[in-house]
């Protein structure tokens, strides 16, 4: 009976000093903010809402180790974050929501917006939020008014991290559908940098030829990446003239097949002018 005794006896020193550990971390919170925090402690400070009564600072090391940085751990998706040591179904899905939140935070956040995307910086900072949690390749259409006045965004398509294929006949349809006169198209390169390959050149020529057959101008295309987005656009026109490939009537795709726009692994283009 002595041994159980003592057993219990431990137990009843353990849960104080740990709950006056997690007191501690919470006051700091709230005293100076999660940037006074290590990253394994922000992690360790997020796994308090998801393990009420467990130590979760080696949890939060761990999950450092596997995935390298905090911002990876939050990158991670539920099956990858199980896979750790002490981590269940419940923290890998708050660990994984967080990023999730934010993105529909910055969505509901730019609602009712009235301002015109006239700009690059404009257009970039409207489609941004679009690709927030994206690890494969995405395509939008963003359809706009006279007043360059947003109607809607359109997910033309989703495929692999290095590429995605668009439906012309879906693209031309959901163009018809939201009465717009002009718009433009954003994709995402999730390992990349914002360059445009040779095929995202050639598909946004197709592109602004299907839609112009329909009355609708093709103003831009935006490329988003990790830590940059860019001008399609801006770019190819940038040493002067129109440096877009000539897209032949033999090229220009049919309404039922796709356009395919691979990224990743091609070099940044060097697209030829176009033939007299």
């Amino acid at each position: 009976m002595a041994p159980d005794k003592k057993d219990k006896k431990d137990k009843k020193k353990e849960k104080p000093l740990h709950a006056d550990h997690r007191a501690r971390m919470q006051d700091r919170v709230r005293r100076e903010g999660l940037p006074s925090l290590a990253a394994h402690e922000v992690l360790e400070y997020l796994l308090y809402f998801a393990i009420p009564r467990q130590d979760t600072n080696p949890i939060a090391h761990r999950l450092l180790q596997r995935f390298g940085s905090y911002c990876n751990v939050l990158d991670a998706s539920e099956e990858e974050l199980c896979k750790v040591e002490g981590v269940g179904p419940a923290s890998a899905r708050l660990i994984a929501s967080l990023r999730k939140f934010e993105q529909y935070y910055q969505l509901q956040k730019r609602k009712g917006r009235t301002r015109p995307l006239r700009t690059e910086a404009d257009r970039i900072e409207y489609v941004s939020a679009l690709f927030l949690t994206e690890q494969e390749e995405r395509c939008y259409l963003v359809a706009m008014n006279d007043q360059c006045l947003p109607l809607r965004e359109v997910l033309v398509s989703q495929g692999a991290p290095n590429h995605v294929g668009i439906n012309s006949r879906k693209l031309a349809r959901e163009a018809v559908a939201s009465g717009c006169t002009c718009a433009y198209l954003a994709h995402n390169h999730p390992s990349g940098i914002a360059v445009p390959s040779r095929s995202d050149l050639l598909a946004t020529a197709q592109v602004e030829q299907l839609l112009g057959t329909l009355g609708v101008h093709l103003l831009d295309h935006i490329i988003v990446a990790p830590d940059s987005a860019a001008s399609m656009m801006r770019q190819y026109r940038s040493a002067g003239g129109d440096r877009r490939p000539a897209v032949s009537s033999t090229e220009l795709l049919l309404a039922s097949e796709p356009i395919l726009l691979l990224d990743g692994e091609e070099d940044p283009p060097h697209p030829d002018p176009p033939q007299p």
